[in-house]
């Protein structure tokens, strides 16, 4: 019986090979900018955000007192149209302070709750770049390994190559056919006459 294998694929065990490189290179950058956009968040939400809505907050508020004063200006003139445009301007300007509190809130809950709903992802995503780093290198280099003991392989039990196409295939007269079924030096009967 042959218990030959029929290596042909060297070509494509190399071609899958350079294959996972690329997209383990491409993965790795990928998982690289997810990281950097995590920690860029969150010190933007940290340094950015809150500094900017505690700014609006001061800055809107002083924008509320403006328009309360000009509306205790207007009440005192006795104008009732400039009392009403006044008015408005102050639920204006109540309704700009309320939104950057809300604002200001929001950033700082988001801030509270980032490591249950960010930091938990990201150690996934630490994970699966540890995987990437370490075990898939070790994938590669097996399948380098690989590529060559069948290379060695494939030209070992190729033998001499065949005859060209259109050329006779002559039989050299000192070859013999494969000997297959029991050896023929023995005779049969050995152990029948025990």
């Amino acid at each position: 019986m042959n218990q030959q294998a029929h290596v042909t694929a060297v070509a494509e065990l190399d071609a899958f090979r350079a294959s996972l490189i690329v997209y383990l290179d491409k993965a790795g950058r990928v998982l690289d900018d997810v990281r950097q956009e995590v920690v860029g968040t969150r010190l933007w939400l940290q340094s950015d955000r809150q500094v900017h809505w505690k700014h609006e907050i001061r800055k809107r508020t002083k924008l509320l007192d403006q328009a309360e004063q000009e509306l205790f200006t207007a009440r005192l003139s006795d104008h009732p149209a400039a009392v009403q445009d006044r008015r408005r301007a102050v639920d204006r300007a109540r309704r700009a302070v309320t939104e950057a509190e809300q604002r200001l809130t929001g950033v700082k809950t988001w801030l509270r709750q980032y490591e249950t709903h960010v930091d938990a992802r990201l150690k996934a995503v630490t994970r699966l770049r540890q995987i990437l780093t370490h075990d898939m290198k070790k994938a590669v280099a097996f399948l380098d390994q690989a590529g060559d003991i069948l290379a060695e392989y494939a030209e070992l039990t190729a033998g001499p190559p065949g005859p060209t196409p259109g050329q006779d295939n002559p039989t050299p007269a000192s070859s013999s056919p494969p000997v297959t079924g029991p050896n023929p030096a023995k005779p049969e009967a050995e152990g029948g006459s025990r």
